[in-house]
């Protein structure tokens, strides 16, 4: 120290060039392994379903993932068909002109009424199993889904407890779970939000319980919440999404960050439908789950 202060206009910059000298020569150029995969086709199959109107909306929506680095891009398939295994109706979809990378039902092939991108509540809620089929330049793949009821929310209203923070906005959400069976849930708690959970502990009992929104949401904003009926293995599923994805800004149905297996197949090489397990190509699928879940809406006004 007393000698940089001494000589501090010869010593000082030479103490300087030579620290540059040093970083410089042990600087070391790593490689940094980015993780390789081949590009996967991402389908968002979850159909809501409103049993009080005539007719749902049916847009599925279909995009592929690239490189580690770049974004998800809208996908372009050849052609995506739900079928009624029980009575043979079906729907075909095509792409939307204005909405890339959204199929939607085309109103003149297909054995049932289209009104608008909408089909017949009925063929959706009869609770025979569908199909969808997806081609995809040649390669077949599909997945089966039935309705699985659930049911209607007793209450949402604004609470004013605090979780963390003062600016935190608490939702009290009340519903009753259905008697006789065993009932598995999925919450939209709208702004990306999800939560699941299942009647193991309050079967045929009123449940009730607690959101916490942390953004700051204003007087007279609406939050809509809905209740979604699942089985087993959708619930399963969205609860591992839940984990991977931490509720990221775009909610569970991001692409996680190491792939969940949804209920997609690749059938090009499948000579049995029913045997899952005569692939022998484990890695051959495609992300994402084709669902058909009865749903009750409720809002909250902010206060």
């Amino acid at each position: 120290m007393m000698i940089l202060r001494k000589h501090r206009s010869t010593i000082t910059p030479l103490i300087i060039i030579l620290m540059f000298i040093s970083f410089t020569a042990c600087e070391d150029v790593i490689d940094v392994a980015v993780p390789e995969s081949e590009p996967r086709l991402i389908v968002d199959a979850l159909v809501r379903v409103d049993t009080t109107v005539a007719f749902t909306p049916l847009r599925i929506k279909v995009s592929r993932t690239a490189s580690f680095f770049e974004s998800i891009e809208p996908a372009q398939v050849n052609q995506i068909t739900i079928t009624n295994e029980n009575t043979n109706e079906f729907v075909i979809l095509t792409e939307d002109p204005n909405d890339p990378g959204v199929h939607v039902p085309f109103p003149i092939m297909g054995s049932i009424p289209i009104n608008g991108d909408a089909v017949p509540t009925d063929f959706l809620a009869s609770g025979d199993r569908l199909t969808m089929t997806i081609n995809d330049n040649g390669e077949i793949i599909i997945a089966f889904a039935q309705f699985i009821p659930t049911v209607p929310l007793d209450n949402t209203v604004q609470g004013d407890d605090i979780l963390f923070d003062d600016d935190d906005t608490e939702v009290i959400i009340t519903f009753t779970d259905a008697p006789d069976r065993r009932d598995f849930y999925v919450f939209d708690l709208d702004f990306g939000e999800f939560i699941t959970t299942e009647d193991t502990f309050y079967q045929n009992q009123q449940f009730q319980f607690s959101f916490f929104y942390d953004n700051d949401l204003q007087a007279g904003q609406i939050i809509n919440i809905s209740i979604l009926g699942a089985d087993e293995p959708f619930y399963d599923y969205v609860t591992l999404l839940l984990e991977q994805s931490q509720q990221g800004d775009n909610g569970p149905f991001q692409t996680p960050a190491a792939t969940v297996r949804g209920n997609f197949i690749n059938a090009s090489n499948i000579d049995n439908i029913e045997v899952l397990n005569n692939v022998d190509q484990p890695n051959n699928f495609i992300l994402g789950y084709f669902a058909i879940a009865q749903e009750f809406k409720g809002t909250v006004i902010v206060e």
